[in-house]
């Protein structure tokens, strides 16, 4: 029987590799279908994609009381997977009904694509709400497993259609065949047959109503810069900006997405259990930060030279989105944790609130930016994303045992890490400059990760070995390599 501790590394782990093989699948696909579509084809694209998330952000949402009740009856998955329906049959309604108004915006493809998106909301709906119980239950394999699948679909039909079709349409059939799978997993993973009742609707509503209003929020305030920048400076802007924010989240959100899955199951089973969550809530910052810091950072000074070589020297332009973007969605990554310590006390009119202030003022920043072009839009979309971070440290504060700037200092070792491996980093490009001059190689790449990738972890270790081995994320990494080497040691034996 795993401890809590085990079942959240255990499934912490499954996630990761699940990301880390979702994520060398993800750079794949960008790196061949940006070759075969053209920056109008990824504008297009964007829009589709940002609505199809709004469809699953929702209806992830609605099942997330599952968690959070103290005892879950069949009666409660039943009205769970109600809601679902109900709420999908709204969506199909809405963007079919939504087509005459997005005729106007003078896009014919917007328009063609409504129907698709009608179809699209019921099928996002059908999924399994007994699925959400093994995240309940600290069980994550499943949840990678369908992570894993569903891209994979995705990533085969997106190359092929786009090696043969040479348009939107490609990834817009790719999208739809993911969520496709991903039904079909949960349903065979755990398999229910549903009955339509809203008997359970006072759990639901009472958790969800605010759940989904400050999601709705969160959601419109992160992709409101891509959907103003694509209105008033046109498609290529917007695909330019979808390119570099889409690699930005295959190596920060797309990755750690499923890790994320384990935080707020992880605090409420803490918060059931013991009187330890604001403990594990500082833990759990420390350790994004640890990771994401250095992926982010990383990422970004090896843009260019990954843009160059695998999309082409027409995407070199939307390296400066990733300079810009790549470290505050790093620090933005916090939002999670936050996220699930509201949701874990129960008080989520207070997340609505603060999500929706912050998307007036993303909207209001992006409208000022826009005015003086694609890299005024840029720089507004940066600050916009530092307005989500001082927001998210005014709600962290309730949360934590210090003050405003706590969940930053927790990863104080990983802020001076990033620092020295930037430092190395740059020294290194400095080094190889009249290589750069004449080509990009993945050699070149190789060696300056390799060079941040060992200043990072030996500055990162020093620091904790140097101020005494404190209990944080550092020890629970040498627990579980210890562990894993007994394993194997006993294997062996």
């Amino acid at each position: 029987m795993l401890t809590r501790r085990s079942a959240l590394a255990v499934g912490a782990a499954t996630l990761l590799a699940s990301g880390v093989f979702r994520q060398s699948l993800g750079l794949l696909t960008i790196a061949i279908t940006a070759r075969l579509l053209t920056p109008e084809d990824f504008g297009i694209i964007a829009y589709f994609l940002i609505a199809t998330a709004l469809l699953e952000m929702f209806q992830r949402q609605i099942g997330m009381v599952l968690i959070r009740l103290d005892n879950v009856t069949p009666e409660h998955l039943h009205t769970v997977f109600s809601f679902q329906i109900i709420f999908g049959l709204m969506a199909a309604i809405l963007f079919w009904a939504a087509q005459p108004l997005v005729a106007l915006l003078g896009i014919p493809a917007l328009t063609d694509m409504m129907p698709v998106l009608s179809a699209m909301s019921l099928v996002v709906a059908i999924k399994s709400p007994r699925f959400l119980l093994f995240e309940r239950g600290l069980r994550f394999g499943f949840a990678a497993g369908e992570e894993t699948l569903s891209r994979l679909v995705y990533a085969i039909l997106a190359i092929t259609l786009s090696w043969y079709w040479r348009d939107y349409w490609a990834i817009v059939v790719a999208t739809f065949a993911g969520q496709v799978m991903r039904g079909v997993w949960t349903f065979s993973i755990a398999p229910m047959l549903p009955r339509l009742t809203l008997s359970q609707w006072r759990d639901s509503l009472s958790f969800s109503s605010w759940t989904i209003g400050a999601q709705f929020a969160q959601f419109m305030s992160a992709n409101a810069p891509q959907l103003i920048i694509g209105a008033t400076l046109g498609l290529a802007d917007a695909g330019l900006f979808r390119i570099g924010t889409r690699l930005v989240n295959v190596v920060t959100h797309q990755l750690f997405t499923p890790i994320l899955r384990v935080v707020y199951p992880g605090l409420a089973d803490l918060s059931r259990k013991t009187d330890q969550g604001r403990e594990g809530f500082r833990k759990i910052n420390a350790g994004f930060l640890a990771i994401l810091l250095p992926f982010s950072v990383g990422f970004a000074l090896v843009s260019v030279d990954v843009i160059w070589m695998f999309l082409g020297f027409k995407w070199v332009a939307a390296a400066p989105v990733i300079w810009v973007l790549a470290p505050l969605y790093a620090l933005n990554a916090l939002q999670a944790s936050v996220r699930s310590a509201v949701y874990v006390e129960g008080s989520t009119s207070l997340l609505f609130y603060r999500n929706t202030i912050l998307l007036v003022v993303v909207c209001l920043v992006m409208w000022i930016g826009v005015q003086y072009g694609f890299y005024g839009a840029l720089i507004a979309a940066g600050l916009a994303n530092l307005a989500g971070l001082i927001a998210t440290l005014i709600i962290a504060k309730r949360f934590g045992n210090g003050g405003f700037f706590e969940p930053l200092i927790v990863g104080w070792r990983s802020f001076v890490s990033c620092a020295l491996m930037a430092l190395a980093v740059i020294a290194t490009n400095y080094a190889l400059r009249d290589v750069l001059l004449v080509t990009y190689t993945p050699g070149i790449v190789l060696l300056k990760t390799g060079v941040g990738v060992v200043v990072y972890t030996t500055t990162h270790i020093a620091l904790w070995a140097m101020t005494g081995r404190p209990n944080g994320f550092e020890t629970m990494v040498f627990s579980l390599l210890g562990k894993l080497r007994n394993h194997l040691r006993s294997r062996k034996a």
